[in-house]
């Protein structure tokens, strides 16, 4: 296509016209500092921790000399003319295909507001302008008249194109685009150029025009009036393959999906038709329930001269946006594990490239879209700068923009992180493919988001079968007189000399197009499809990851235990600072450190927190890498992890186990995340699908945050093997338990994750079917850690949600011993009454209880001397229900005549109704399963701390009760 927008700052620095310390400044240099990423030196793990644990690459402008200095000061009035319109030459742009826009004269654009009212005054343009550069003068002019100054400002700032990037609060950054706007000559297409952009939007519109004609009732969400945004991902793609980015992942909504599809990642045409007639879009051999066309991907190696690259299309769902921070995740794993073998020069975002495309409402409307901006320069989080290509119909669904917004632009989202815009007039499609050189420029130079701002319009309605002039009329008749944009480009070429021969070659485009979709079309027609999409869920980093069709039965399970002396000394490691120098709170060391190395030496008593490292240890230890991500997860909520030690003095923050386990360790990677939960676990969401042997983890600070995180739970985490057959083996640590805290921060709506689990109500067919994911309410240290090691060691991968304690993290009663995590020992989804199975003959009451809530059964019942009457099962594993392990414990208490669920929770929520109607499949003698807890509520809990203690104690009574 385009030939590659040459670096201005290249041409700078090899001037011979430039002062030698400036053309040094321009060399991409390593640094501590900088305008990429405000860092403090200090911190320094996190400093590590960018980049995939390399320090990032700062790119900076020269500054203006003493002479140019001079010269703006002589000029000050041009200057000032000059910045009015690098600020607001945009309003004035012609960017509406439309010609709806309303413009209101841009008074700071009128020269004689500062006296400029001289046409032929010659001005120096020294550090005041870049005029148009030349063959003799490759640095640009040194002056020039008004006229021609005036000319120059309207063709760079005021035509097609348009820029805003006078925000930026980076000085280096502005100048950047101030040479990079000012002194760039569009160069000249040649004919193979101009070609091929014919040949993308031609391809794509005889495609809309294919589907509407052989599937006219179905809703296909197509490209019309937006065809450019074909040229604009081309020209990325050509470009990233000309650079060196190796692969390149895109989220993307369902507008225009299908085009770019099967017209650029050659998604198989008939593959595609076949899943429009109703077949499924995956391989037979796996279990799956499929998706709709709009959500298809494909992944393929694209060629073009210079070089080739890797585009994946991500599997999104319906709710708009949510896959941004997918990308986003999926991004800098893929970067972080190029780096391992990359050579010591390369950074974050130099081999991998993250693409977001967006609708205009969306991008505005969903609050996700802040969320992942906010996430993008963040030490753990940046992915290295995305692209983001909106493509604005200046349309939400059926509203319009002044009512969609209330802000003039849709890209006006991004300046609260301080991102640049393009907007470019999508009826240009050559003005389209050259706004993306400069995009993709800045991204490439400084490693942060970017907005291509692709003004358009939809010549449907939302969808095909909508009618839009029901509330857009003046807008849908201007639509429907508005030639096509491949139509305007087509006669523009064959006005032009050379380009195509005659007419007839330019229709012969279109009917080259035609015939292949009507030979792909017979071909779906044709049973059983030659070319069905291939296993592709089983490839890259998850070759050697099953995919499992039924639940595997107990005995597969994996061993996850490890030999005590490895664990001493992984314990031992996870409290040892590498830093001997580091000054450590004082009750740091007493109260942790020291009683951790206590608990050690002893072989038990082990808390909860020293279980978790040494599962995170010794996984560290067998080569693989943990991430624990969250807000303030660093420390633990509850101040009881501390995974990362910080000076006292200088706030050096180290990471332990990062250090001493041998050749070969993983690395651990705590990221302390912003306020947010619908985004880090996306992008947590998006590290476990690139990273199968990566343990991924995301903590909710308290277990009912993921509420705020809902979208990506339902879309993503529970349902996306099910959907795609992608794997995740992604953890959610959720702080769980009634302690009279009020209703929020009490409950992690385990009822929630019970009612998504696929888990069939028949308990004879459990077996038959493979588990979406894993819902566990450990009581044991132990049992946390082998459902963590689980997690990596088992063959295949499941999300796991952990109900997590909050009061037993510190709890005398609930510890572990060294030798419940030694070797031949495993998670237990069914942990049996230890006193009561001495003599099941003589129990008359089961209690089945979950959680916490069970030391304060087993506390009431001894002081009540009912430890041989009444046995306390504790469930571990909720769902899959654990139906063996269960039939095995009912089966010794022949004599009993009572069995209860006991549960904190309200009745109508907790696990009761999963778990009464299942137990009850297994209870002898057709014995009802009774409930024993609160009653129902609207609400999580009571706020009233005397009738929270008044309901705990009853339940406990009516519980123990014989």
């Amino acid at each position: 296509m385009l030939p590659y927008c040459r670096s201005v700052t290249n041409r700078l620095a090899s001037s011979s016209t430039v002062d030698p310390r400036r053309r040094l400044l321009l060399q991409t240099k390593q640094g501590n500092s900088g305008t990429l990423h405000n860092i403090t030196k200090r911190r320094q793990y996190h400093d590590r921790g960018v980049y995939g644990y390399r320090v990032p690459k700062e790119y900076r402008m020269p500054d203006y000399t003493q002479e140019e200095l001079a010269n703006r000061m002589e000029y000050g009035s041009l200057l000032r003319f000059v910045q009015a319109y690098r600020q607001h030459g945009h309003k004035s742009a012609r960017l509406d295909p439309l010609e709806i826009m309303q413009h209101e004269k841009v008074l700071s654009l009128q020269a004689e507001r500062y006296g400029l009212t001289d046409p032929k005054k010659m001005y120096n343009l020294a550090g005041i302008l870049h005029v148009t550069e030349s063959t003799s003068n490759p640095s640009g002019r040194e002056e020039a008249d008004f006229e021609a100054i005036l000319g120059h400002l309207n063709a760079v700032y005021c035509g097609k194109i348009a820029h805003e990037f006078m925000h930026l609060p980076s000085a280096s950054e502005r100048r950047w685009w101030y040479h990079a706007v000012e002194s760039w000559t569009k160069p000249q297409l040649s004919v193979k150029q101009k070609r091929r952009i014919h040949e993308l939007l031609t391809n794509s519109e005889t495609f809309d025009h294919f589907l509407a004609k052989k599937f006219p009732n179905m809703k296909r969400y197509g490209l019309e009036g937006a065809e450019s945004m074909m040229v604009a991902l081309d020209r990325l793609f050509e470009l990233s393959a000309q650079t060196g980015v190796q692969d390149v992942l895109i989220g993307m909504p369902h507008r225009g999906r299908l085009n770019l599809l099967c017209n650029l990642l050659e998604y198989p045409h008939a593959a595609l038709f076949s899943k429009m007639k109703g077949n499924s879009e995956l391989p037979g051999d796996t279990t799956h329930t499929g998706d709709v066309i709009s959500h298809l991907i494909n992944n393929p190696t694209l060629k073009y001269d210079g070089g080739e690259v890797h585009v994946s299309l991500l599997s999104n769902p319906s709710h708009l946006e949510a896959v941004n921070p997918v990308v986003m995740g999926k991004a800098r794993a893929k970067q972080t594990e190029l780096l391992t073998s990359a050579n010591p020069d390369c950074s974050l975002g130099d081999r991998v490239m993250a693409v977001q495309i967006h609708g205009d409402a969306a991008f505005t409307g969903q609050g996700i879209v802040m969320e992942s901006l906010s996430l993008s320069n963040l030490p753990h989080y940046s992915s290295g700068g995305s692209v983001h290509i909106v493509v604005n119909n200046q349309l939400g669904y059926t509203t319009p923009a002044q009512n969609a917004r209330s802000s003039a632009y849709c890209s006006d989202i991004g300046k609260m992180i301080n991102v640049p815009v393009v907007h470019v007039n999508g009826d240009f499609p050559e003005d389209v493919a050259r706004a993306m050189d400069v995009v993709f420029e800045y991204r490439n130079k400084f490693r942060k988001d970017i907005i291509l701002d692709l003004i358009c319009y939809r010549r449907w309605g939302h969808n095909e079968l909508d009618e839009p002039a029901f509330t857009q009329p003046s807008m849908y008749n201007n639509i429907r007189l508005h030639n096509s944009v491949p139509k305007q480009y087509e006669q523009k070429l064959i006005s032009e000399e050379n380009v195509f021969e005659s007419a007839e070659s330019v229709a012969a485009v279109r009917e080259s197009q035609y015939s292949l979709l009507d030979s792909e079309l017979q071909k779906a027609n044709n049973e059983p499809l030659v070319d069905c999409p291939s296993s592709y869920h089983l490839q890259g980093n998850w070759k050697g990851i099953k995919h499992v069709k039924t639940r595997p039965l107990p005995e597969e399970e994996p061993d996850t235990g490890v030999a005590t002396d490895v664990l001493t000394q992984v314990g031992k490691q996870s409290v040892t600072s590498p830093d001997a120098s580091i000054k450590l709170h004082p009750r740091l060391q007493k109260y942790h450190i020291a009683s951790r190395l206590k608990r050690l030496d002893q072989g038990s008593g082990i808390d909860w927190a020293t279980a978790e490292a040494l599962a995170f240890g010794t996984l560290l230890q067998e080569g693989h890498d943990v991430r624990i991500s969250g807000q303030d997860v660093g420390r633990g909520t509850f101040s009881q992890r501390h995974a990362m030690f910080v000076d006292q003095g200088t706030e050096k923050a180290v990471i332990p186990l990062n250090h001493g386990l041998g050749d070969g360790q993983g690395f651990l990677e705590v990221a302390n995340s912003p306020l947010s939960e619908y985004a880090v676990l996306g992008f947590e969401y998006g590290m476990s699908i690139e990273s199968p042997s990566r343990l991924v983890i995301w903590e909710a600070q308290f277990g009912d945050f993921f509420n705020g995180a809902q979208i990506a739970i339902d879309t993503f985490v529970s349902s996306s093997e099910a959907k795609w057959l992608r794997q995740t083996g992604l953890v959610m640590l959720l702080p769980h338990g009634q302690d009279g805290a009020g209703p929020e921060h009490s409950s992690a709506r385990v009822e929630r994750f019970l009612q998504m689990s696929n888990e069939p109500m028949d308990i004879d067919k459990c077996y038959d079917v493979a588990p979406n994911w894993s819902v566990v309410n450990c009581t044991t240290p132990a049992q946390y850690f082998h459902v963590l090691r689980r997690q990596i060691h088992r063959p295949y991968r499941k999300p796991l949600i952990v109900m997590s304690p909050k009061g037993l993290l510190k709890s005398q009663a609930a510890v572990s011993t060294l030798d419940d995590m030694a070797p031949g020992q495993q998670f237990k989804p069914v942990l049996d009454d230890p006193v009561s199975t001495e003599s099941p003959n003589g129990v008359e009451k089961v209690v089945f209880v979950s959680g916490k809530l069970y030391y304060d059964l087993v506390k009431e019942r001894a002081a009540k001397g009912l430890d041989d009457r009444i046995a306390l099962i504790r469930v571990e594993e909720l769902s899959p229900f654990p139906r063996n392990e269960l039939e095995q414990v009912v089966d010794q208490y022949n004599y009993a005549r009572e069995f209860i669920w006991c549960q904190e929770e309200p009745e109508n929520a907790g696990a009761y109704a999963f778990m009464a109607p299942r137990i009850s499949q297994l209870i002898p003698r057709n014995e009802k399963l009774q409930y024993v807890g609160r009653a129902a509520l609207a609400a999580p809990a009571t706020g009233i701390s005397s009738q929270f203690r008044a309901e705990q104690a009853r339940l406990i009574q009516d519980a123990l009760t014989v």
